[in-house]
């Protein structure tokens, strides 16, 4: 669960130390999610999932390091050079990817493409590391719990999906956690 594993990497790398209530909260509010979506998911484990926990430690420890570098620099200087020191593995991968699947440009998939690159994606890192770097890195980690209960929520607004009764038990429990965490004294 990237929210808690975020807030452990920022605990050892650096040298935050959330109260014991926080870490409660914090660890309650993972279990909550990862049973939700255990439940959801009918239990099974799939190799798929190692992919995930991999991806979930490089995930935690890259928030980490940039919302320790948010601390001294613009949010869009942390996004920029993550950017640049990654171009030597993004450009051959994407040059592999082309060649397996072509793209058509349009005017609609550009459009995509430039909002999820500029807004979504480079605008909001910037906020987040600003907002990392304002109320410390545990703290906003938590807030990325209530990522899929707004999923949940966009799902059922546009795309007319149907909750399960576990759904709103599960959002307002994860919502305790959260309000816990940013209470928790640091």
């Amino acid at each position: 669960e990237l929210p808690l594993t975020t807030a452990l990497f920022s605990a050892l790398r650096v040298g935050t130390r959330p109260s014991r209530t926080f870490w409660a909260a914090a660890s309650a509010g993972a279990a909550v999610v990862i049973a939700f979506t255990v439940q959801q998911s009918g239990g099974a484990l799939s190799s798929a999932d190692a992919y995930l926990f991999g991806a979930l430690l490089i995930c935690a420890a890259g928030y980490t390091e940039g919302g320790r570098l948010a601390r001294v620099m613009p949010g869009w200087q942390v996004i920029g050079w993550a950017l640049v020191l990654c171009l030597p593995l993004t450009v051959p991968v994407a040059a592999i990817a082309l060649a397996y699947e072509p793209v058509e440009l349009t005017a609609h998939s550009v459009t995509g493409l430039l909002w999820v690159a500029v807004g979504s994606q480079f605008l909001g890192l910037v906020v987040w590391y600003r907002g990392m770097a304002a109320i410390g890195i545990p703290k906003a980690s938590q807030l990325q719990l209530a990522q899929p209960l707004l999923t949940l929520v966009w799902s059922v607004l546009l795309l007319g999906e149907h909750l399960t009764p576990a759904a709103p038990l599960t959002a307002a429990a994860v919502l305790v956690c959260i309000a816990v965490t940013q209470r928790a004294r640091g």
